[in-house]
């Protein structure tokens, strides 16, 4: 047997030895079961990438580390998004009636930003936003994964919270 065969074996044993449980323990962090395995897939690619670097002893504490690493990180990046979506709700709500023209005059410029948005960022905005899609829903719609649909909507958001905050000129 060849040295890339061997390590396809003993990964393929790995890899069935600690993957549901690795699953079970992601979608007990994040409580969302797509995430967890999205997770997981993302540790076990990782875990492919360096496997002859991990000590075969301590592959499974291996992955449960990166497992719990990686969870604590999405759940980070999700508070961050969250805390974002909020702040561009605040900024476009309307709060008397008196505050009608400048809401409006707000939603003109994230309309006017979201539709200068290059592809495939102007669709999914489209998508998530205007059709209320869940990031996974416009990931499948566009073809494309939702951690791309998320980056995406980081970069979006990013433009419009610059945009909107500057002076008119």
């Amino acid at each position: 047997m060849t040295p890339y065969n061997d390590d396809k074996e003993q990964f393929r044993q790995m890899f069935t030895r600690h993957y549901a449980r690795l699953v079970r323990y992601a979608v007990q962090m994040t409580g969302d079961t797509d995430e967890g395995r999205d997770i997981v897939a993302d540790v076990m690619e990782r875990a492919w990438r360096d496997f002859r670097r991990i000590d075969p002893d301590n592959r499974g504490a291996w992955l449960y580390r990166c497992t719990a690493n990686a969870c604590l990180n999405r759940l980070k990046h999700m508070g961050v998004e969250r805390m974002r979506m909020a702040e561009a709700a605040a900024v476009t709500a309307v709060t008397d009636d008196g505050a009608y023209l400048e809401h409006e005059r707000l939603l003109r410029r994230v309309e006017a930003v979201a539709d200068a948005l290059e592809e495939p960022g102007r669709s999914i905005i489209r998508l998530c936003y205007y059709e209320h899609n869940t990031h996974r829903q416009a990931a499948e719609r566009l073809g494309i994964s939702p951690e791309t649909v998320k980056k995406h909507i980081r970069k979006a958001l990013g433009l419009l919270r610059k945009h909107v905050n500057e002076k008119e000129d």
